[in-house]
């Protein structure tokens, strides 16, 4: 007596769409949560002095599912740093079409000046880049996946 499926290779097919698309939402949930953190670490500093808040108005961060955004910031003003906001915007949309394929993270702070602060020993980003390089294997470790 042979033994029939009750499946079809279309419900194969299906079944793991669905298990490929839920892991999808748990990676761009984890890069939400991981862009979340890096600009409350870069925002939470006190390396350098904030006199208009447009420096840390600036800080953001955008994650793209082949270039359509899944999750953002929403760039909130400190002290009365609305051009920062602007310009953080506005520059990170600018990298939108350069990160088109896949998922992508990405964090900026978007004044022009914060690379030559970065660049007078104090912290901008850095500390936010090393704490996203720790926790991303780690998290993507503990969801399954091998890293």
């Amino acid at each position: 007596m042979p033994i029939t499926p009750e499946f079809s290779e279309n419900d194969v097919q299906s079944y793991i769409d669905e298990q490929l698309a839920e892991q999808k939402k748990v990676l761009i949930n984890t890069l939400i949560y991981v862009g979340k953190r890096c600009v409350n670490q870069a925002r939470s500093l006190n390396t350098y002095m904030d006199q208009t808040g447009n420096l840390r108005s600036s800080i953001g961060f955008l994650v793209l599912d082949n270039g359509s955004v899944v999750g953002s910031s929403s760039f909130p003003t400190v002290k009365s740093g609305s051009e920062g906001k602007k310009t953080g915007q506005e520059f990170i949309k600018s990298l939108t079409a350069e990160n088109s394929v896949g998922l992508v993270l990405i964090v900026v702070a978007g004044m022009n000046y914060a690379s030559y602060v970065e660049a007078m020993g104090l912290d901008v980003l850095t500390s936010a880049e090393l704490l996203a390089e720790q926790i991303i294997p780690e998290m993507l470790r503990k969801l399954g996946f091998g890293v």
